[in-house]
């Protein structure tokens, strides 16, 4: 009787156990949401300054915002990659699958730099050299179509993700 009660307490404690790291898990996660959606949209981010810096013809100042932006995205990629899965169901492609997004996201929006430069250049050409740029607008503008195709790929995956570490974990 007592080692049945026994049983069922560490049980119990086992499943809290790993119940209460996957809802660690689950919040680091929806923080680095958080911490992308800023680095993106937010007010003061480097998304916002490097609009803010565009809208001005100010390309310098919009390349050091995209530095900015590049070396935040790195820091949320790295703090993603340090999260610890073990013991926690599904939680490994979980892991897999916001490391690729946020990676995919991470290229699209650094991707800018190429067209910022572009654009500076665009500014500095002489007649002759304006059909060229244009080109070279047009083919920068199917890269990052087809950058975009592939966050969106990735958000999928992200999505099937966290519905089976959901599903896995009762939540």
């Amino acid at each position: 009787m007592k080692f049945g009660i026994l049983l069922t307490a560490f049980l119990f404690l086992t499943m809290s156990s790993c119940q209460s790291k996957a809802v660690d898990f689950k919040n680091s996660l929806e923080e680095s949401q958080r911490r992308a959606s800023e680095i993106i949209l937010g007010k003061e981010g480097p998304g916002e300054k490097k609009l803010k810096c565009l809208e001005k013809d100010d390309y310098k100042g919009a390349l050091k915002a995209l530095e900015l932006q590049n070396k935040e995205f790195n820091r949320l990629i790295a703090d993603i990659k340090k999260l610890s899965t073990d013991g926690i169901p599904e939680g490994k492609p979980l892991k897999t699958a916001a490391l690729e997004y946020y990676k995919s996201l991470k290229d699209l929006h650094v991707f800018d730099r190429k067209e910022i430069e572009q654009r500076a250049l665009l500014r500095t050409v002489k007649n002759n050299e304006l059909k060229n740029a244009l080109n070279n607008i047009m083919a920068l503008a199917r890269e990052k179509k087809i950058l975009y195709a592939a966050v969106y790929e990735k958000e999928t995956l992200l999505h099937t993700a966290v519905e089976g570490f959901e599903a896995a974990n009762g939540f």
